[in-house]
């Protein structure tokens, strides 16, 4: 009997309590009268408000339903007096019940019930991760509990939940570890780089874009060959984020990347390296049949090109087939920047033909007004070729600067070049050039009179409009038997007939 006094003196009240039969009703009262206490602590309206007892929270876990339930209706002071208590009832035996309560409460209660979780240290964080597969549970708020104990959570920890989840709950798990990734964690994220789900490495891609490091560069770079589009899209956009060498023929082979998104991306990338090797695998993605993949190249061009590299392209498509060299030509004219064209202006005077070719064709589609002197110059060009496109050129960017020359071209300009020189002056000169074009209505070659004839109906003036009908008319009587000349002469009259 005494050894059994003494065993009952070592045992707490709170113990001998939960051995006893009436041990739930004893709870269920103690549990009631501490929320009585609770009220009262907290009504504004009491004489004297008093602090509810910590003590008696921590040895009532009975009160965490009725502390929870009365969240749902209570004041400000009474929810602070509330999760105060509840804080001090959270362990790892009672973790469920709260778990519980963010299942089946309001809004308030879930709130509450999730500052007392996040407030609290006395019970295991991992507890928070598995507490996520909880069928109904409020996953927004769990994840704001989890967020306020990462610290106490690794990374490894991390990424193991994270890979079970949905995507809302992977981004959000995925966004607390990028907070606590540090150098030494690198190994297990770069290893993980392989897995099966994409959506993680693209989480990962993002999280290692903070690490500019070699081992991590040269790792993000093996996912430029991925499948999945977005994958190669978020490797191009951590690579841009690091300095050091990368793997410019790799990067350089996404600007013919089927995905638009890709190809700007890589493009940046290109730029930002700007790696002296970049010309030489710039050449197949200029010569591409997809346009954009074209547009890719000269945009890259834009930014690093220079004389040197623009040549060494022209001379790279000189070899191929008139539609790869066309493609190319038309992409660097419609696209290219300043740098393009003043590395085009530059090589309007190559001692190559095959290049003053292709630059002049070049700036035919530039429209560039800062061409017009070289092109003036090329229009002296011994290539009949080089010529002839430089003066169309001038013709496309309309610079009057250029009529003097063009005036002269009609002296000295071979046979079969004079019509593109008549033509040009149709389109640039005026009404002072018309006693220089004249004269082209008597030549033999048919061509030439055409062209006079159509120039001339866009010179005239009123003062002059009666004197070159008279001579279109008196030429058309000439050559009776050219209907193509009699066909433009009839168009002509009736046009000068309606500015009369």
């Amino acid at each position: 009997m005494l050894n059994s006094a003494r065993a009952h003196r070592g045992r707490s009240p709170l113990r001998a309590v939960a051995e006893h039969p009436f041990h739930e009703f004893f709870t269920n009262i103690r549990a009631d009268r501490f929320i009585t206490e609770l009220k009262t602590a907290t009504d504004v309206a009491a004489p004297q408000p008093r602090r509810p007892s910590r003590n008696c929270a921590s040895s009532a876990p009975g009160a965490i339903e009725p502390v929870t339930a009365a969240l749902a209706d209570a004041d400000k002071i009474a929810t602070v007096a509330y999760i105060e208590v509840l804080t001090g009832l959270v362990n790892q035996k009672t973790f469920p019940k709260f778990i519980e309560s963010m299942v089946t409460g309001s809004p308030r209660v879930v709130a509450g019930v999730a500052w007392a979780l996040s407030s609290s240290r006395a019970y295991p964080p991992t507890m928070l991760l598995e507490a996520l597969g909880t069928e109904g549970i409020a996953k927004s708020a769990l994840l704001d509990v989890i967020t306020a104990h990462r610290t106490r959570l690794s990374v490894r920890e991390l990424l193991a939940a994270a890979y079970k989840q949905e995507a809302n709950e992977k981004a959000a798990l995925f966004r607390i570890l990028g907070e606590l990734a540090t150098d030494n964690d690198l190994p297990e994220l770069v290893g993980r780089l392989n897995g099966k789900d994409p959506v993680a490495r693209l989480h990962i891609i993002n999280i290692l874009s903070r690490f500019p490091k070699p081992e991590v560069q040269r790792a993000l770079q093996q996912q430029l060959k991925d499948t999945n589009k977005l994958v190669r899209a978020a490797t191009l956009g951590a690579l841009a984020k690091m300095d050091g060498p990368i793997e410019i023929e790799q990067v350089c082979a996404l600007l013919r990347d089927p995905e638009i998104d890709v190809q700007n991306k890589a493009i940046d990338v290109v730029i930002r390296a700007n790696d002296p090797e970049t010309i030489k695998y710039l050449i197949p993605v200029l010569k591409d049949e997809n346009e954009y993949a074209r547009r890719a190249a000269v945009e890259v061009l834009n930014e690093i090109g220079n004389a040197k590299s623009v040549k060494e392209l022209l001379e790279a498509v000189s070899d191929d087939d008139w539609w790869v060299r066309s493609r190319a030509a038309d992409a660097l004219g419609k696209i290219g920047g300043p740098k393009v064209v003043e590395a085009v202006l530059q090589l309007v005077g190559d001692q190559d033909e095959d290049i003053r070719r292709a630059a002049v064709e070049i700036l035919n589609q530039t429209k560039d007004d800062r061409a017009v002197g070289h092109l003036i110059e090329a229009t002296k060009d011994k290539d009949w070729w080089v010529s002839e496109r430089a003066v169309d050129a001038l013709a496309e960017i309309g610079s009057k600067r250029a009529v003097p020359r063009l005036i002269e071209m009609l002296d000295t300009t071979p046979p079969r070049s004079l019509p593109v020189v008549v033509r040009a002056l149709g389109r640039l000169g005026d009404h002072k050039v018309i006693d220089a074009v004249l004269p082209m209505l008597t030549r033999e070659e048919k061509d030439i009179r055409l062209e006079a004839i159509t120039s001339l109906a866009k010179l005239a003036d009123e003062r002059r409009l009666e004197h070159i009908r008279v001579q279109i008319q008196a030429q058309t009587s000439a050559h009776r038997t050219d209907r193509g000349a009699g066909r433009a002469a009839r168009a002509v009259r009736s046009r000068l007939a309606l500015l009369a």
